[in-house]
């Protein structure tokens, strides 16, 4: 099995915990939290969707989890369509907006959708060798309506399904390739302002100085995981985070459930809220910033013994709420800062609060609150208070 670890350098403190690894219990699921659905779709159908302005199928994604086909075995599958073979089944899942995110099938749906747009025409077709160099538009109208009217299986993953859940089926239909770790499969199934935000967020030149440029070579997002909890948390405390039932949410343990729906509240404000993402891009790079100010390029690590440890997840939450709560950068009040930086983060009930167990409800409730507590404070000092 691929571990994270593998010939790679350590960046962040317990990365391990992206893997996906479930324990013989984790397994155990209440038989009315997975909701999969059997459905089938003809290629017309799901085209239309892919073109629509909504875009209500979803196939981009960051990563690759194989190879781009070449137009031999694009047009491989199209003879297989037109001869009417099965093809494997389909996994999607469906979010609370209707869109359909496609979890297996990436590379046959493109091939399928590039072949009716004419882009390629068919090759080395060995059992429909009269069919070879011709495009969609110059199919005989019966193939061409066989083709459209070809209806493929699909297992599609339903709303409200848990977020462990959606991560096993997830790794399940792609162990043929590369494994996956959770942010990664965060980024396939909630593609939109979340991605372009968390994108932008780890490519800004505030990222990439606050944390010593540590993730320069980073391809597994673990850059993106740091910014999806901050985000994700403070989303949480600023009530923005929804419930299945559209309620203010409450966390409860289930550090994997409130990182999805602080993806799926920042799909939401991006169609809905335009200037409030915006609002919280400044947000973010200004305590990215107010971070390399007060405390340096390695604000975000844990040190003993003059060793220069991996970014620290925990920290570096922390560390991003106190500066989110502090106004503005004062020479002034840096030595202030830096002592209760350092106060904070030397002290035993810190140091058990990020230990076992470290995202409890009551652990990570404690931190963040800690934190706006001391950011709070060191305001008021600067402003006189």
């Amino acid at each position: 099995m691929y571990t994270m670890e593998d010939n790679e350098n350590i960046i962040i403190e317990n990365q391990n915990e992206l893997e996906i690894e479930w324990q013989e219990e984790d397994q155990i699921y209440p038989m009315d939290g997975i909701k999969v659905d059997k459905g089938f779709y003809t290629v017309f159908e799901l085209k239309r969707r892919f073109d629509s302005k909504e875009k209500r199928i979803i196939l981009d994604s960051e990563f690759q989890r194989e190879d781009v086909w070449k137009y031999d075995r694009k047009s491989e599958l199209i003879e297989s369509v037109l001869m009417g073979l099965p093809l494997p089944i389909f996994y999607f899942n469906q979010d609370k907006y209707g869109k359909l995110i496609v979890v297996d099938g990436r590379q046959r749906l493109t091939a399928l959708f590039e072949y009716l747009n004419d882009t390629y025409p068919l090759t080395k077709l060995k059992i429909l060798p009269k069919l070879n160099n011709l495009r969609f538009s110059q199919l005989p109208p019966h193939l061409a309506g066989r083709l459209e009217d070809y209806q493929i299986q699909a297992h599609v993953i339903l709303p409200p399904t848990p977020e462990r859940i959606k991560f096993d089926i997830f790794d399940r239909v792609n162990r043929g390739g590369m494994q996956l770790n959770k942010q990664e499969i965060r980024n396939a199934l909630y593609q939109g302002e979340a991605t372009r935000f968390l994108k932008k967020m780890v490519e800004s030149d505030a990222f990439i100085k606050a944390t010593g440029n540590a993730f320069a070579n980073e391809k597994r997002m673990k850059d993106k995981y740091l910014i999806t909890r901050f985000v994700s948390f403070l989303l949480y405390k600023l009530n923005y985070l929804e419930d299945d039932e559209g309620n203010p949410y409450e966390y409860h343990d289930d550090v994997d459930d409130i990182l999805g729906r602080g993806m799926d509240a920042l799909n939401r404000l991006g169609k809905t809220e335009s200037k409030d993402i915006t609002d919280l891009e400044s947000l973010v790079k200004s305590a990215l910033e107010k971070s390399f100010f007060y405390l340096g390029e390695d604000a975000f690590r844990l040190k003993q013994g003059g060793r220069r440890n991996p970014i620290n997840m925990n920290v570096f939450e922390t560390v991003m709420f106190m500066m989110t709560w502090i106004s503005g950068m004062d020479e002034r009040l840096k030595r202030s800062v830096q002592e209760k930086y350092h106060e904070l983060v030397n002290s035993e009930i810190f140091k058990d609060n990020i230990g076992n167990h470290r995202d409890s409800e009551a652990k990570l409730e404690w931190r963040l609150e800690k934190a706006i507590q001391i950011g709070k404070t060191l305001s008021n000092t600067a402003l006189g208070r």
